[in-house]
């Protein structure tokens, strides 16, 4: 199989949070292992090295290596001398991988948990004891705000974060986000405040000192979109399209973010028809919103690539907002 190198140095949506109790190297790890599951980092594709994805994170090269290591133990990676690392032409299937990544959990445990002096049975009993099944159900469900700018999407990752989290979530716009703000005793109610990555940078703005955290999460979309704009030759034009020309500013962000400098931007608003048709004079590819897709498709020519920029919340980051609710839970409301 041809090998493909990755230009995304490295990929954008990696996360790590050191206020978590999962170990840096499992989270990096967990979250390749994710991108490479749903298809984001394809067979062949090159990794970043240790020191990029070390630089990029800001963690310890060891802690990166460590979690390389088990990937190569689990057949997600391999190495070639003086090339660097890749996607294994056949990663694992899913099943298989899992079974032997508990296994080996398993194992270090019982390794450990000998060497400090304890039994079995002792590991077991408490085991049994931390188990937080007798726990879930009284917990109640946390209330979060989630802000983004187009209804469609609001509810779509409404739906999405309260079937996979116990959680309560109430929708926000962003055009009227700084007016809700204002009010008196607003954010009391929310635990922590949810947006995407296209606009974390207009609501950290908006909050006040005292307000709740924000957390901006991806989505599934997102980094296959990136992947396939590393691929485009160096001074190729691309429209970036939203529904407003606030959104069009934000995909531009997180475009910038992501280091692809090979791009040359030309932004456009779905409600100004003049500077959609003004793109499309310019260019045959087009990053869109899925909003602003459906309301251009009419005078997208058939030649044009439309990709996509937003879709399904990503499940690492997903987790990682489970992690965050964990620790502030019994602080705010």
């Amino acid at each position: 199989m041809a090998r493909e190198s990755s230009q995304i140095a490295p990929p954008s949506e990696l996360r790590v949070n050191r206020k978590s109790v999962v170990p840096v190297h499992v989270q990096l790890q967990t979250q390749i292992r994710h991108l490479i599951d749903i298809g984001s980092l394809k067979p062949g594709m090159q990794l970043p090295t240790v020191r990029q994805l070390a630089g990029f994170l800001r963690i310890n090269r060891n802690t990166v290596a460590r979690a390389l290591a088990d990937l190569y133990q689990d057949g997600y990676l391999e190495s070639h001398q003086g090339r660097g690392t890749f996607v294994a032409d056949r990663p694992p299937a899913r099943e298989g991988r899992t079974a032997r990544s508990l296994e080996r959990l398993v194992q270090e445990t019982l390794d450990r948990a000998r060497r400090l002096g304890f039994t079995l049975d002792e590991l077991t009993a408490t085991i049994v004891a931390r188990a937080p099944a007798a726990r879930t159900a009284r917990r109640t469900r946390a209330r979060i705000l989630l802000i983004e700018c187009n209804s469609p999407e609001l509810s779509r990752y409404r739906e999405q974060l309260e079937e996979e989290l116990p959680v309560t979530v109430d929708r926000l716009l962003v055009e009227d986000m700084a007016v809700r703000f204002r009010e008196s005793g607003f954010l009391r109610a929310y635990r922590v405040v949810v947006t995407t990555f296209f606009h974390i940078h207009e609501v950290k703005q908006a909050l006040p000192l005292d307000g709740p955290p924000a957390v901006a999460l991806l989505s599934e979309a997102n980094i296959s979109s990136l992947l396939r704009l590393t691929e485009l030759p160096e001074g190729s034009t691309v429209g970036l399209v939203c529904s407003t020309p606030q959104g069009s500013q934000n995909i531009l962000s997180s475009i910038q973010s992501a280091g692809l400098t090979n791009l040359v931007p030309i932004l456009a608003s779905a409600e100004d028809a003049w500077s959609v048709d003004r793109m499309l004079e310019k260019t045959r590819i087009v990053v869109c919103s899925e909003q602003a897709a459906g309301r251009i498709v009419d005078r997208v020519p058939h030649d044009v690539e439309v990709i996509l920029a937003y879709r399904k919340l990503d499940t690492g980051g997903i987790e990682m907002l489970r992690d965050l609710l964990s620790h502030t839970e019994g602080g705010q409301p």
